[in-house]
């Protein structure tokens, strides 16, 4: 194969050709010929090049959040006898990828190089299978002697820091997440006591108390109370232009991380349908942030049904992010008025545009225009729920 400078060689001795005919110039002939000659050889000399490579990708971290640091790292090791000078070509989806000239190398040599990924945007990005090739020392042909493996990484929303969402009033169940590993059989508060059976942790034998008594007395705790938080995004692509569903996408992803941060058990739900379930931490909090990484707007749901699935589960906190009035806007705030009636911790977080006249909501809406708003408005919001 050709490279961009081997083409313009070739059409300019074709040209030479041309012209020496043309105006019986000899000297034109002898460039064209010895141009094609060039040619010739450089494409011989590549093909018959035997090189034998290790190629090698890792990428540091897995898992970035939009505008952090992301690096890819390749290596190239030679297992065969000496090597030319190599051109390597790494993909990267949405980009031109990275282009590295590699000088010659020594047999069992071993070359690094790396460089960084965009991590502009939320999203997945492909990196690879990387290309290597030989190209002659003109720089005039090229022959691909091999290929390295395919990379994914995952870029999740830009978040912000929050304060954790306010535990509902009243009493929460301990949470229905399958992997909730914070969780304890005992609590730190004493509750009762209770009689011995078989298989108690001899260590909760409350001594005093079976000596009163004459018989094993077992102590319990309080189990720690936990809340469970359902976060709901819009996904109606009537509610949301791309630049603000970005933004709504990152305060979703800002509130699951505050709940992390306190290990409450969380639900993500999707006005289109998507339901995570609730998760903890772990490969399921993984997930929840997986799928805000690809979640796009869509033209099906409805609010309506969404909040009712949210309090269908649960009595704890729930936070809603939503876009602007939508045909369905006196729905909407049926929806939300009964929401509201139903749960004493709701957070409503509005996504505005700048010059979008909406109506006033309540002392736990948080309407925002950029994500440097959310941390202070959301902190205001949060002071105003009930306390438990």
């Amino acid at each position: 194969m050709l490279t961009r400078r081997g083409w313009i060689a070739g059409i300019g001795s074709i040209g030479a050709a041309g012209a020496g005919r043309f105006f019986g110039i000899g000297e034109f002939m002898v460039l064209a010929v010895a141009g094609l000659l060039l040619i010739g050889t450089a494409a011989v000399w590549t093909r018959t090049r035997r090189v034998r490579l290790r190629i090698q990708r890792s990428t540091q971290p897995a898992r970035v959040h939009a505008g952090g640091t992301a690096r890819v790292t390749l290596t190239v090791t030679n297992l065969g006898g000496p090597a030319p000078v190599l051109q390597l070509s790494d993909p990267v989806t949405g980009t031109l990828g990275a282009r590295l000239r590699i000088g010659p190398m020594l047999s069992a040599e071993r070359v690094q190089a790396t460089y960084l990924l965009p991590t502009e945007r939320r999203g997945r990005l492909e990196i690879g299978p990387a290309d290597v090739a030989v190209v002659d020392p003109l720089g005039l042909a090229r022959t691909s002697i091999g290929s390295g493996p395919r990379t994914t990484l995952v870029v999740y929303p830009a978040t912000q820091t929050l304060v954790p969402p306010r535990l509902a009033r009243g009493p929460e169940p301990l949470g229905a997440a399958a992997d909730v590993h914070t969780l304890q059989r005992i609590g730190e508060d004493f509750y009762a006591l209770r009689d011995y059976t078989v298989g108690d942790d001899l260590r909760r034998i409350h001594w005093p108390s079976t000596a009163r008594l004459g018989r094993p007395m077992v102590r319990e705790d309080e189990v720690p109370r936990r809340s469970r938080v359902t976060v709901v995004l819009d996904t109606r692509s009537a509610t949301l232009d791309p630049d603000r569903f970005e933004l709504a996408v990152s305060a979703a992803a800002s509130v699951v991380l505050a709940c992390a941060s306190r290990h409450d058990p969380l639900r993500l739900l999707t006005v289109a349908g998507a339901d995570t379930g609730f998760v903890t931490s772990g490969e399921g909090l993984a997930q929840v942030f997986d799928h805000l990484a690809e979640v796009s707007t869509s033209g099906t749901g409805t609010l309506r049904a969404t909040l009712a699935a949210a309090a269908s589960a649960s009595t704890g906190a729930v936070v809603v992010v939503l876009g602007g009035p939508s045909l369905e806007a006196a729905q909407d705030a049926e929806s939300i008025s009964a929401a509201e009636s139903r749960s004493s911790a709701l957070t409503i977080i509005r996504i505005r545009a700048p010059d979008a006249k909406l109506p006033a909501g309540g002392k736990r809406w948080v309407d925002i225009t950029r994500a440097a708003d959310l941390p202070a408005r959301w902190a205001a919001a949060q002071a105003e729920t009930v306390p438990t």
